[in-house]
């Protein structure tokens, strides 16, 4: 049994030197990016709500501006949503809660929660679309 043993373990070594050795894959860095605002793509992804966004290696961002009245449909997805509010008025429903948002406020939507917008007055904001969900440590 034991030398059965031994050659088993000896044939598996010689077939794990048998293998091609890895090869280092040349990974290419981001680099830094200055871009424009005109760069952004323009939208109007629902009556009175108009939008530009641009999509950087990790992350998009998009430039809203809602009139006054002007709702959007429910939907999710999954990156998380960090929103800045920077004129205006906005009801947020996010799951099952309501915000009422406006200048200076930042309302964060985790990833996969239904929610839409309705505006109360004219307003705009920024969004910024993370990468979905992130387990990983958290800066301190």
């Amino acid at each position: 049994m034991w030398k059965r043993t031994t050659a088993i373990i000896a044939a598996m070594f010689v077939a794990v030197l048998a293998l091609p050795a890895p090869t280092t894959a040349q990974v290419t860095p981001p680099r830094a990016r200055l871009l424009h605002r005109d760069e952004m793509t323009p939208a109007n992804p629902f009556p009175g709500v108009y939008s530009t966004r641009i999509y950087t290696d990790t992350v998009w961002i998009t430039i809203v501006t809602m009139a006054a009245g002007a709702r959007s449909a429910q939907h999710n997805h999954p990156d998380e949503q960090t929103m800045l509010f920077r004129t205006g008025q906005v009801k947020a429903f996010v799951g099952g809660e309501t915000f009422n948002v406006g200048p200076g406020d930042i309302l964060i939507i985790p990833s996969y929660i239904p929610h839409h917008f309705e505006a109360l007055q004219d307003a705009a904001w920024t969004e910024v679309h993370g990468p979905g969900f992130n387990n990983g440590p958290k800066w301190q």
